[in-house]
C-alpha cells in the first residue's frame, strides 16, 4: 500500500501568506512597474522553509525583464524587513526571485493554435 500522507497544510498556508505579503511589500518598491508590467506567478518554500523562491514574469522587452529582475534583487532586503515587521514568525525565509517563462510559452502556443485554426478555416472555405 502506498504511503498516503496528508499534504502539509501548514506549508500551503505559509506559501499563500508569503505570496500575499511579498505582493504587498512590492507596492513599496519605487519604480517597479515603470518598465514592463510585473506579475508574481507563484512562490515555493524550499529547505524546510528557510528559502522562498518567488516566481515572476514581466510583460515587456528583454531589457525591461533584466531591469525588473535587477530591481527585485536589490529590493530583497526591503521585502524581508517588511515581512519581519508584519509577520509573527520565528524564521523569515531568505528570498530569491526567479523568472517564470510560462506565460510567454503559453502565448507562443496560443499563437500556434490560432495559426492552425486559421489554416483549417482556409482549407474548409477554399475547397
Amino acid at each position: 500500500m502506498p504511503d498516503e500522507r496528508p499534504k502539509p497544510i501548514r506549508t500551503d498556508r505559509l506559501k499563500e501568506l508569503f505570496f500575499r505579503e511579498v505582493s504587498l511589500a512590492l507596492t513599496d518598491v519605487h519604480g517597479l512597474n515603470t518598465r514592463g508590467i510585473l506579475t508574481l506567478t507563484g512562490v515555493e518554500l524550499v529547505d524546510d522553509g528557510k528559502m522562498l523562491h518567488v516566481y515572476f514574469s514581466v510583460f515587456g522587452s528583454e531589457q525591461e525583464k533584466t531591469w525588473t529582475e535587477a530591481l527585485l534583487t536589490r529590493s530583497i532586503y526591503l521585502i524581508r524587513a517588511a515581512l519581519k515587521k508584519r509577520l509573527r514568525l520565528r524564521i523569515i525565509p531568505a528570498i530569491m526571485f526567479k523568472y517564470d517563462s510560462t506565460p510567454e510559452a503559453a502565448a507562443r502556443m496560443e499563437n500556434l493554435f490560432e495559426k492552425i485554426r486559421a489554416e483549417k478555416k482556409d482549407e474548409n472555405t477554399g475547397s
